[in-house]
């Protein structure tokens, strides 16, 4: 008489992995296959098998169910590696898991975001920044419909269509899109750390190069400064726009400290404008002697306007709401193709054409250092090498020949 084999001794081990030995039952002809495994349910202390029936189909080969299986277990893994309980699909009560959909990761990345912010581990600007990349984000995925997918299920492709696409929306430069390409690898590196996802798609994406990009730092030519200057104060709609040049121009300040500046950072008596350590890029106080037309040009913009407003608030005007980062770079641009003027024209540029004609003017590398806030000579000395130029060659003024 034939001796009938048990499931178990019909098994054919797949993987070893800690205390799990995954094995695969090929199935028989009113059974389907599946692959399973011992699991000790940590409410009875006993151990219970665990059948995993998805990724297996009924009727193939051994060879290919054992093909199949193996492509099964690295997820299993993973998801064991984590504290996942396959009896009730749970994770052993961590905030989120491989199984929480990118939704959940991105409000709960926030709100860690804002722990740190709160122990001084991380400044505000920095959470504002990571929240305007996430609405971004959010909205990409929510015209996807992709926001109940799994973090680990994001590739290199996905984010490249969202970065490519949200770029040309919002009319990003090639240095806004590498800061936000690199906020949003730092926070799937968030989830890597928690073992949520096994690897970055971010750092399968490309920066954009600007090492070549000559048109970036371009110095304004003298007859264009003046025409850029005399269109934007002619024009009433531009003119929040044309305060803020001023300012790039005069004084170095960055079109995003700009957006910080409140009433009550002008102290109008003195005719000083100071910047908290919290409102600079580099986290410095700042302080600003303003000229007479600076000072004008504010006072008439915020006259009697509550100390909390932002100078540069909603629509550019004096209001409580703060506006977005990226304003003057977009307003910039809207100028720019009202009065069909060249895309070498920068707004940033500004800053370093004011440099530019500084030191042809004889300002030494001092003042240059000290408005442009930066920590040492030999880093301005670098800047002025790398960014204050025309790329013309002069001819020698040699007379022997």
């Amino acid at each position: 008489m034939k001796q009938i084999k048990s499931q178990k001794e019909d098994s054919i081990l797949i993987q070893s992995w800690s205390t799990y030995d995954f094995k695969l039952f090929p199935g028989s002809k009113s059974t389907k296959p599946y692959l399973h495994f011992q699991f000790l349910n940590p409410k009875t202390n006993k151990e219970e098998r665990q059948r995993k029936l998805a990724g297996l189909k009924k009727g193939e080969s051994i060879s290919v169910l054992k093909k199949q299986a193996k492509e099964m277990v690295p997820a299993l893994i993973h998801l064991l590696s984590n504290g996942w309980n396959p009896i009730e699909n749970t994770f052993n009560d961590l905030p989120i898991t491989p199984l929480s959909t990118i939704q959940e990761c991105i409000a709960y990345w926030l709100k860690e975001r804002e722990i740190k912010v709160s122990n001084n581990a991380m400044k505000p600007k920095g959470l504002k920044t990571n929240g305007y990349l996430m609405d971004y984000f959010t909205k990409w995925l929510t015209e996807k419909k992709y926001l109940f997918r799994k973090a680990n299920t994001f590739t290199q492709i996905d984010i490249d269509n969202f970065l490519q696409k949200t770029s040309q929306e919002r009319k990003w430069g090639k240095v806004t899109y590498n800061c936000y390409r690199q906020d949003l690898g730092t926070f799937f590196n968030f989830l890597l750390t928690l073992k949520i996802i096994s690897e970055n798609p971010v750092n399968l994406t490309k920066k954009k190069s600007t090492k070549k990009d000559s048109s970036r730092f371009k110095i304004y030519e003298e007859d264009e400064l003046k025409n850029v200057v005399e269109l934007l104060r002619k024009d009433a709609r531009y003119l929040g726009l044309y305060i803020a040049t001023k300012f790039i121009f005069h004084y170095n300040i960055r079109p995003i400290e700009l957006t910080r500046i409140q009433v009550s950072d002008i102290d109008f008596s003195k005719r000083i404008l100071t910047l908290a350590p919290e409102k600079t890029k580099n986290g410095d106080e700042a302080v600003f002697k303003l000229n007479d037309e600076t000072f004008i040009l504010l006072d008439d913009l915020v006259a009697d306007q509550p100390p909390d407003f932002f100078v540069f608030g909603h629509k550019c005007k004096p209001s409580r709401l703060q506006i977005h980062q990226d304003y003057f770079g977009q307003k910039w641009r809207s100028f720019r193709e009202d009065y069909n003027l060249s895309s070498h024209l920068k707004l940033y540029a500004l800053k370093h054409s004011s440099n530019y004609y500084d030191l042809e003017g004889g300002v030494s590398f001092e003042e240059i250092r000290q408005r442009n806030r930066h920590s040492s000579l030999q880093v301005t000395t670098l800047y002025i090498r790398e960014r204050l130029n025309k790329n013309q060659i002069k001819a020698s003024g040699s007379l022997k020949f």
